[in-house]
């Protein structure tokens, strides 16, 4: 994988990240159940994807594997955050 396309999809993974994390507010702000379900799957394609791109690219060598890494340590933090809060909120616990 070249340099642009690694770099292109960090960026659209960083946007799937703004799009989830705000849809994700507003499903507990506003009890939108649509919202937070697309929040969800957001969440867990964002933290498969750029595990799976972390190891690919840290078996290349490549420096740019730590930013995924880091990218995917972040969304997972935010996708327990969401979890409990859904939670709390909808009376599942």
């Amino acid at each position: 994988m070249d340099n642009k396309s690694v770099m292109s999809l960090f960026f659209v993974l960083i946007l799937i990240f703004i799009f989830s994390f705000t849809l994700s507010l507003d499903a507990i702000a506003n009890n939108n159940a649509m919202y937070g379900v697309y929040a969800l799957v957001g969440f867990i394609i964002l933290v498969g994807l750029s595990l799976f791109e972390s190891v690919q690219l840290s078996k290349d060598g490549v420096t740019v594997a730590y930013w995924f890494k880091a990218l995917s340590t972040i969304s997972l933090v935010i996708l327990v955050w969401y979890c409990t809060r859904a939670g709390v909120l909808f009376g599942w616990w």
